[in-house]
């Protein structure tokens, strides 16, 4: 998967039709109408904030078909690369936003997560892959429990968990860039406020002091405050 996002960026009229051909891809491997969000992991149980597991905390189902499950894979992950780079695109927009751009880039938002969820699953916990897309869940989480845009559903607590929990988790077995520790301290600062726990006041005062190591970090010097 990693030679996926390597590949060249499309914009514009491209990146759609690039992400209706891997829609497409991807719901003739599941054998699922196009039009679902890819997600289809067989243990209803496995979802956010069920306080059992998270996708990636047991060994990934390897099935009798190893190669047609890597093949599934690797749809899911250009998916769901193609769909994350449509929501950057939005996000450096300027001018006013109509309704349905908004409803446009919170589907995107919903399909991101939902197959970056599904490919999380599969994965083994040690794979090199794992820590790169439990941060874009974890991100992506994050953006949807802070939506602030009008007519937003109300915060959900399971995409504040599922963001606080898998950007930790993620952020302590790699290097990870200050992007990822700017979340996670947000993150964990916004579950504070809600809850406050021993466990994460200690993560909250030790990733904020590794965010305000990186240069220009200063700007968050309260965010754990």
């Amino acid at each position: 998967m990693t030679e996926i996002a390597h590949r060249p960026v499309l914009n514009g009229q491209g990146l759609d039709v690039a992400i209706e051909y891997a829609r497409a891809a991807l719901a003739a491997l599941l054998r699922v109408p196009v039009g679902g969000d890819g997600a289809a992991h067989p243990d209803p149980g496995s979802c956010w904030g069920d306080g059992l597991s998270y996708p990636g905390q047991r060994p990934a189902d390897q099935g009798d078909r190893p190669g047609y499950l890597t093949m599934i894979a690797d749809a899911r992950a250009l998916l769901g690369v193609l769909l994350e780079h449509r929501l950057a695109v939005a996000a450096g927009r300027t001018g006013e936003w109509d309704p349905a751009a908004i409803a446009a880039v919170r589907a995107d938002r919903d399909e991101a997560i939902a197959v970056h969820a599904a490919l999380l699953y599969w994965l083994q916990a040690d794979d090199p892959a794992w820590p790169g897309v439990a941060m874009t869940v974890g991100r992506l989480s994050y953006d949807r429990y802070r939506d602030t845009w009008p007519d937003a559903e109300a915060a959900d607590p399971d995409d504040l968990d599922a963001a606080c929990d898998l950007l930790q988790r993620a952020a302590s077995s790699v290097e990870a860039d200050e992007r990822t520790v700017r979340y996670l301290v947000l993150a964990l600062r916004d579950r504070h406020r809600l809850l406050a726990c021993p466990a994460d006041t200690r993560a909250l005062m030790i990733w904020g002091e590794r965010l305000l190591a990186f240069p220009g970090a200063a700007d968050l010097a309260q965010a754990g405050s």
